[in-house]
């Protein structure tokens, strides 16, 4: 899948795309750096950092948060892919799911109430561990 890069972009290079087409190919799911870097040998994990982060200014990746090591975590976004709808991410397996419907609006409701916090649902993100994880012991 080739995907067409949001306008505000100065230019689009090769391995931009070709970071975008691993992310795309896998759209539920966190990365690490050094996950796309394995996945790209012929590209530096340097340029695919500098990548990574021309992409979230653009708004197309987010940073998700970091691991145990501080090694940044992203996710694919796309244009306007997410935003509506917060994320449970499993800290494990890395896959990443939408909170939506009644639940979101019960958290929303409860967090205003209480605390009379407005939550940002595209950069909200909740870590725990899927079922199948849990499943697995953790």
């Amino acid at each position: 899948m080739h995907l067409q890069e949001d306008d505000n972009m100065e230019y689009k290079t090769q391995t931009r795309q070709m970071i975008l087409d691993y992310m795309v190919e896998n759209p539920d799911r966190i990365f690490k750096a050094s996950e796309i870097a394995q996945s790209l040998p012929k590209v530096s994990l340097s340029t695919i950092y500098r990548n990574l982060s021309r992409l979230q200014e653009t708004g197309m990746v987010q940073v998700v948060g970091a691991e145990k090591n501080n090694e940044l975590q992203y996710r694919y976004t796309g244009p306007c892919r997410c935003a509506s709808k917060m994320h449970l991410v499993c800290k494990d397996c890395g896959k990443f799911f939408h909170l939506e419907g009644p639940a979101l609006r019960l958290l929303q409701h409860s967090i205003a109430r209480v605390n009379g916090f407005i939550l940002d649902q595209q950069q909200s993100v909740l870590l725990g561990y899927c079922a199948a994880c849990s499943r697995q012991g953790k």
